[in-house]
């Protein structure tokens, strides 16, 4: 752990690229149960305060889908949620638009977390607590 100060001092927000920043903003806070803090169409860009977190979307014109969990073009970065119930919780993403992201048949029992895709194709982790 690094004892330096750093002139850093908080995390403000994370931000996703995607074809509709409208739609994901509304995805993610109906998702987390937060709600949608601004749309700016004119400048392609959405957020929404989630969990106590602000995620931020931007319209990018010729968006590509990550693939998971292939690298033909690699996700870069995902998101983890914390859930109470896990069964619960993929019922609820997959009502909203999600899907279950392939190649998760043959988990170690460690694993016991699942690979969520959001409408665009980010991943995101459902994550039940480790017992």
């Amino acid at each position: 752990m690094s004892t330096s100060t750093s002139p850093i001092t908080e995390l403000l927000a994370v931000c996703l690229d995607t074809p509709d920043a409208a739609r994901l903003a509304q995805f993610y806070a109906d998702l987390c149960g937060g709600k949608v803090t601004g749309v700016y169409p004119e400048y392609g860009y959405a957020s929404a305060e989630v969990l106590g977190t602000t995620l931020n979307f931007q319209t990018v014109e010729g968006y590509r889908r990550p693939e998971w969990p292939g690298q033909d073009q690699p996700q870069q970065s995902h998101l983890d949620f914390r859930v109470p119930d896990l069964d619960a919780a993929i019922e609820h993403a997959t009502a909203l638009g999600a899907t279950v992201a392939p190649g998760q048949d043959d988990q170690p029992d460690w694993m016991t977390w699942r690979v969520m895709l959001d409408p665009d194709g980010h991943p995101f982790c459902l994550c039940p607590p480790q017992g």
